[in-house]
């Protein structure tokens, strides 16, 4: 990578990580889009992978006293074993209509958030499992997890318990997906370059955004995470578009 590149991806890991220091996830909302623009996604996914499990550690130990075992090893596991596939399609190209369609689900699905009070949700495993495994499949293809959020901000009253079980799930997918991309061999020396110039833009950004999120209250915290869902299908469907233009 020449100098303006390293330049370029810094700025854009930062901005996208005060993203996930406000709200807990959306890194990869912001910095898919604009890294993709020089680097392929093959490089791009397995390049912030361990940038992110860094990143969540953190957010998880901040958050431990809010940790809940039986919400979140059901969902890490169902989106585990969605990983499977989504990898195996990450290795032979990604389909543009299918991202296309992810991210008006996703729309949608934030819509509906915005009619409910948080943590109003009626829990339901058959909702949570078909959520989680598709959440896995995204994950694995596109390095897109969100589809799982839904159900956490249905059932979650706080943001700490949201934040805190977001980001352990994360932890255990990242462990998964790092032994899958180890097995097929996705981490080139592209991608491990890509993680050492991240890593710093990464701890500045979730600082500041840490710094901001002291000044928001609950239900501030709360329309804004609903927000960065919303932004995230629709930053998904344009750049969907995009690839099929």
């Amino acid at each position: 990578m020449d100098l303006p590149l390293i330049l370029y991806v810094f700025v854009s890991i930062a901005l996208a990580f005060i993203i996930k220091g406000l709200v807990g996830f959306g890194d990869p909302l912001l910095y898919t889009p604009l890294l993709s623009v020089f680097l392929p996604n093959s490089t791009i996914t397995p390049g912030l992978l361990p940038v992110s499990l860094v990143l969540n550690a953190r957010v998880v130990w901040k958050n431990r006293s809010h940790f809940s075992p039986r919400l979140v090893f059901p969902i890490a596991a169902f989106v585990m074993l969605g990983i499977i596939p989504g990898t195996l399609l990450l290795q032979y190209g990604s389909a543009s209509a299918l991202k296309l369609l992810l991210g008006l689900v996703i729309i949608a699905m934030g819509v509906e958030m915005l009619t409910r009070k948080p943590g109003t949700g009626k829990p339901s495993a058959l909702l949570r499992s078909v959520m989680s495994f598709l959440s896995g499949v995204t994950a694995g293809l596109f390095g897109i997890d969100l589809l799982f959020l839904a159900y956490l901000e249905r059932v979650s009253q706080r943001r700490e318990e949201f934040r805190g079980n977001v980001c352990f799930i994360f932890i255990l997918e990242g462990i998964f997906r790092t032994v899958l991309y180890l097995w097929s061999g996705m981490f080139t020396t592209q991608s491990l370059l890509l993680s050492l110039i991240s890593l710093p833009a990464a701890l500045l950004g979730m600082w500041v955004g840490s710094l901001l999120d002291r000044h928001v209250s609950d239900r501030l915290s709360h329309r804004f995470i609903i927000y960065v869902f919303i932004l995230g299908g629709v930053s998904t469907s344009i750049y969907a578009l995009l690839q099929l233009v």
